[in-house]
């Protein structure tokens, strides 16, 4: 065999390992070839099932679900296998290392950098996320396309302006890999791979999954530069209508003109305004809004207007006249219009004062909008004294006082009825009723929403929800160290719980009643990341409603943009306690401190939380990550 050719099969061999070494320079023709046009139509490609791996041809290549299953492997723990029934590839992170992404690389790609760079993937699902970076001919380093994606569909975006975008240009502390100061090979051709790799959690060993269809690059289509929403109806960027008024009809224009024209609309809120492929907006409900234009070529690209749709009764003064033409009493005949004058939007909400009584939780501090206020049950029933102190005509209320200032009139809707009270001092809220046979029970939960007047005749608005909520965490910094409560993972330990011991630990100190929370990584693992877990715990509903209130007093940081985070995570439990799960699934995080209030619906009827402090970021590590928690309470709302 010719030399040339070994040593070229040889450099071939050594390409399919993570990080790309340089080769012999790549002389094919093809690389100059013209822009096909600007379609990124996948049927125009042609994705048959074959053995043979299609070739890159200068300007795009289409990989179907079987060619990607035949593709190398990106690290050891990578591999790929084929659905044939349902025609898409199962991409694994295998071996559940720390480092815990795994999956597979292209074929050599000869990119031209003078030109957009498209990566287009159809998703199925993804058990956790997904990573995909591109390797550079003669890089260490891997520059960042996506990541931290879990969303199914077709993910399309411009390579380059992927790599550009803050998160990944903030987030790294090198000096200048790449998409720091701009592409540093722009106007150049490279040897190139796209590695597609499924993501665990940092530093856990969790295995993880993603299914895909296919993949596409494109090496022939015009960059999008920018969207721009059309419409003589738009005035500085707003548009503004009566609600039911006649439809609009928005256009969207994609920059440059000559490049493919296609985007998806979306309406933030169908409540207020829908729209259709074509862009016609209806206005459906008073408030306000925003629709986007998102191109379907490049989908970093995207356009974005105000919509703010009217009562009509914007004016102060229209709204107090007809506020008080209602028929009140009980009357649930003018409550269509009470519902526009409610969502009308003008400046200003109400705040409360709350009686914080030991049975009953108030969780804001305030009532205003989206607001809770959660009564306790007890297994045994309900408080009994707590409840008949409070009766008035065999119910039992909670007594809402106002903020200094007073109120002149408070309109309410509750239950469906309109109801009106001049000076109120109190707002009742009720929780209970007496039965002659069954003493006190439950009221239904129920969310009213009312406007006051107050005293300097100015309208404010509130929703109130009251409903029972069964506390199942209520943890102070002291209760965080119960190991009746928390457990700390200890990897010595997975062979009594190969799930909860296979997690990173945090640890913990208490310091003026703040639970100190600090990373604690093994020598081993990648990411500075670790946390506490709650021992089992089970309600009786599946699909049940919890919340959970996070109060983080402070979080630290390495510098601007490398901030410690805070997150929550769930792992479910079937009713026999057996772990369902073997992935954390995030819930919620966030790097600011505060008050955070967490809403999910557990599909299971056990669960734990792994509270986590996270001092790992893209590109950066944070060894010294710590935050201070005031307290963890989580509800059961019935």
């Amino acid at each position: 065999m010719n030399k040339k050719i070994i040593l070229l099969l040889f450099g071939l061999l050594i390409f399919t390992s993570c990080a790309i070494p340089s080769s012999s320079e790549n002389a094919s023709s093809e690389s100059s070839s013209e822009q096909l046009g600007t379609s990124t139509n996948s049927e125009d490609i042609s994705s048959e099932n074959t053995s043979e791996i299609p070739r890159w041809n200068g300007e795009s290549v289409y990989y179907s679900a079987y060619h990607i299953s035949q593709f190398g492997s990106a690290t050891p723990a990578g591999v790929a296998n084929y659905n044939e029934d349902e025609d898409y590839v199962s991409i694994w992170n295998i071996d559940a290392s720390l480092d815990n992404y795994g999956g597979v690389q292209t074929p050599l790609l000869y990119l031209d950098f003078s030109k957009a760079v498209t990566f287009e993937m159809d998703v199925v699902n993804a058990y956790s996320q997904y990573i995909i970076k591109l390797a550079v001919e003669g890089e260490l380093e891997y520059y960042y396309v996506l990541s931290d994606e879990s969303t199914p569909g077709i993910i399309s975006v411009n390579v380059v302006d992927a790599m550009l975008c803050t998160k990944y240009r903030q987030r790294n502390t090198q000096p200048d890999p790449g998409y720091q100061n701009g592409w540093k090979y722009e106007n150049e051709f490279k040897n190139c791979t796209f590695h597609i790799l499924a993501k665990g959690p940092d530093g856990e060993r969790q295995t993880a999954e993603l299914n895909l269809r296919h993949i596409a690059i494109y090496n022939n289509i015009e960059a999008i530069t920018g969207i721009e929403i059309n419409s003589s109806a738009i005035i500085d960027h707003k548009l503004t209508r009566l609600v039911d008024s006649d439809p609009v009809i928005l256009t969207a224009a994609v920059l440059p003109s000559t490049t493919n024209q296609a985007v998806w609309w979306e309406s933030a809120d169908e409540n207020i305004v829908t729209i259709d492929e074509v862009g016609k907006v209806n206005f459906v409900g008073v408030g306000r809004t925003t629709i986007s234009a998102k191109s379907r070529v490049d989908q970093s690209k995207t356009a974005t207007i105000a919509v703010d749709v009217l009562s009509g009764y914007e004016n102060i003064n229209d709204l107090k006249v007809a506020l008080a033409s209602l028929d009140y009493e009980g009357s649930s005949a003018d409550v269509a219009l009470f519902d526009k004058l409610f969502k009308t939007t003008w400046q200003g909400a109400m705040y409360l004062a709350i009686n914080n009584d030991e049975e009953c939780q108030f969780i804001h501090p305030y009532v205003v909008d989206n607001s809770h206020v959660l009564i306790n049950t007890y297994s045994e029933g309900w408080n009994y004294p707590f409840a008949t102190s409070r009766a008035i005509n065999d119910k039992a209320y909670m007594h809402l006082p106002f903020a200094e200032g007073g109120i002149k009139t408070l309109y309410r809707k509750l239950g469906g009825a309109l109801f009106k009270v001049d000076n109120p001092e109190v707002l009742l809220a009720a929780f209970a009723y007496h039965s002659d046979n069954f003493g006190w029970i439950k009221e239904p939960s129920y969310i009213e929403e009312g406007i006051v007047i107050n005293n300097e005749g100015f309208p404010q608005k509130y929703t109130l929800d009251v409903r029972a909520g069964i506390n199942m965490i209520n943890d102070v910094a002291r209760s965080f160290m119960d190991s009746q409560n928390w457990i700390i993972p200890d990897r010595t330990k997975q062979n009594i719980d190969p799930v909860v011991h296979a997690l990173s630990p945090a640890s913990l100190t208490i310091e003026n009643e703040r639970l100190i929370m600090k990373q604690n990584k093994y020598p081993e693992a990648k990411y500075c990341f670790g946390g506490i877990v709650t021992t089992n715990i089970k309600h009786p509903v599946v699909g049940a409603h919890l919340q959970i209130f996070l109060q983080v007093d402070e979080l630290n940081k390495m510098n601007d943009y490398v901030k410690t985070m805070w997150e929550i995570k769930v792992l479910y439990y079937d009713s026999d306690s057996r772990n369902i799960s073997p992935n954390p699934i995030k819930i919620a995080a966030s790097n600011e401190p505060g008050f955070h209030v967490i809403d999910f619906y557990a599909p299971h009827p056990g669960l734990r939380l792994y509270l986590v402090v996270n001092g790992s970021d893209i590109g950066a590590q944070f060894p010294d990550a710590m935050m201070k928690i005031h307290f963890l309470r989580m509800y059961w709302l019935a």
